[in-house]
């Protein structure tokens, strides 16, 4: 990284810079990129509050080296990982819910009881049909 990219980070950066930058960042061993993410921190501070970031562009220094190559901006996979199952652990919350509170009571929870009283309260009558006159 040159001096005039550290000053420029809001400048926009040619495609063929950008990628001779990837691939000697993908070069580097994980020692010298732990020593340029520490290096480029306040930098990328700095460039997280300019107006090339809010505005969401892609082709300027700053979003090459704090973006593209260290990674700053945007979810992490453990992040959207976590959204992913807690939106799974909710969906099975419901459909547990939903098992318990209607769906087995339909079938035969509470409505058994009823139809047990209800025909042992037939069997009490006094009134006698037949099957012969249906």
């Amino acid at each position: 990284m040159g001096p005039n990219e550290i000053n420029a980070f809001d400048q926009t950066a040619p495609a063929f810079v950008m990628e001779e930058k990837k691939k000697l960042y993908n070069e580097l061993s994980s020692k010298g990129k732990q020593e340029m993410r520490d290096g480029l921190k306040s930098y990328c501070e700095k460039y997280f509050e300019s107006e090339s970031y809010k505005s969401g562009k892609s082709d300027t220094f700053g979003y090459l080296y704090c973006c593209d190559l260290l990674g700053m901006c945007g979810m992490s996979g453990w992040m959207i990982f976590l959204i992913i199952l807690i939106v799974l652990l909710c969906l099975a919350g419901a459909a547990a819910a939903f098992w318990f509170f209607y769906y087995k009571r339909k079938m035969g929870g509470r409505d058994e009881e009823k139809e047990i009283e209800s025909t042992a309260d037939t069997a009490n009558t006094e009134h006698d049909i037949t099957v012969e006159t249906y």
